[in-house]
């Protein structure tokens, strides 16, 4: 039995409707399921679920007024891209001044341990004299296939950097089982103070061990605390924030107009939030640049709210400055397809209107 052309293009049309929803879907709800020996089976058993219902529908829907219904999901979704785009490019911010050692090469797709250092420059009208240098470090993940020396290695070069702050924001590990390896990774590296946040791993994993780790560690863990910081004759304020996957309704304490807040936050979706109240800088992690991104199209899933639109690098939304470090581990799978892990170097220097803005 011969099935027609026009069946056939109506299955791939449906089908692909259906991919576009279950992208949807796996970006903004699947994804952030806490981690279970369940969580990929019904992953699979939704993607499945709909691609099956797609080609059903697409075998005996393939006719007008029907068929046009996945060219206008598909046309919506376009639509979508296109305004997430355009949003991207009015949140730009700046780009590194420089990446050591390298960017990826197309013939060295596996990059899980091909750790570069991003270095920014972020002049502020809050900051006066010398620079501040803030380095951070996000998403260890320390997983059990990974060696501890690669670990050890990435904190030895942030520390290398020769930072007045470090910052950690959160998914420390995957399992309980790598806490110990953890034990023997984390250090205070900066020389005023090593700052940290949990994030959603840690937290459906383990909250408390986690946390006692951290501070046996000597790093100073900000669970919806914020700390005053005098350097020089600046005024700043250190705050957690500590929800970590979703976009919240509570926010952190205003600051004095003259005193820098700079902000750790898991996730980057809080940003809106947060770039209504006071925060001048937040730091976050959480999407892993992907984790798999295809070269020229970027990554395909960004456990986000708002999708691919802050994936990864700086932004500035509201006056408020956004760095998405990319992380230095991967969650299930092990493994980053053209996604390199990455420290994030910012240098926040004084700005040359400083005086006039703030004065």
């Amino acid at each position: 039995m011969k099935i027609p052309l026009v069946e056939i293009g109506s299955v791939l049309l449906f089908a692909s409707a259906g991919c576009c929803i279950f992208l949807v879907l796996l970006n903004r709800f699947l994804i952030l399921m806490p981690d279970s020996t369940t969580k990929a089976p019904a992953v699979l058993a939704t993607f499945m679920i709909i691609l099956c219902a797609g080609a059903f529908l697409g075998l005996f829907l393939a006719r007008p007024p029907w068929v046009y219904a996945p060219l206008m999901l598909l046309f919506l979704i376009l639509i979508g891209e296109g305004r997430r785009v355009m949003i991207r490019r009015s949140c730009a911010g700046s780009s590194p001044v420089d990446t050591t050692p390298h960017r990826f090469k197309l013939a060295a797709p596996i990059t899980t341990t091909d750790l570069v250092v991003h270095r920014y420059h972020l002049p502020h009208p809050k900051w006066h004299g010398a620079p501040l240098r803030i380095v951070h470090l996000t998403d260890l993940h320390i997983h059990p296939s990974l060696p501890l020396e690669y670990y050890q290695e990435v904190v030895s070069i942030a520390e290398q950097s020769n930072p007045d702050i470090a910052v950690f924001t959160g998914d420390f590990i995957t399992c309980l089982d790598t806490l110990p390896k953890l034990a023997k990774v984390l250090r205070p590296i900066a020389r005023l103070e090593t700052y940290a946040v949990l994030g959603n791993h840690d937290y459906w994993a383990g909250a408390n061990a986690v946390r006692e780790v951290i501070t046996r560690s000597r790093l100073r863990l900000l669970s919806d605390e914020t700390i005053a910081l005098a350097v020089g004759e600046n005024q700043m304020a250190i705050a957690g924030f500590d929800y970590p996957w979703g976009t919240q309704g509570r926010s952190i304490s205003p600051q004095r107009s003259d005193v820098l807040h700079i902000v750790l936050s898991h996730t980057p979706d809080n940003i809106y939030r947060l770039s209504e109240s006071s925060a001048d800088v937040v730091f976050s992690g959480h999407y892993h640049a992907g984790q798999i991104r295809i070269p020229v199209i970027g990554p395909i899933v960004i456990p986000s709210v708002y999708g691919r639109r802050f994936d990864h690098g700086h932004f500035v939304v509201n006056d408020t400055h956004l760095f998405v470090a990319s992380g230095i581990g991967a969650a299930n799978p092990p493994v980053r397809i053209y996604c390199q892990p990455d420290i994030f170097v910012v240098d926040i220097t004084e700005r040359q209107d400083s005086r006039t803005l703030v004065g």
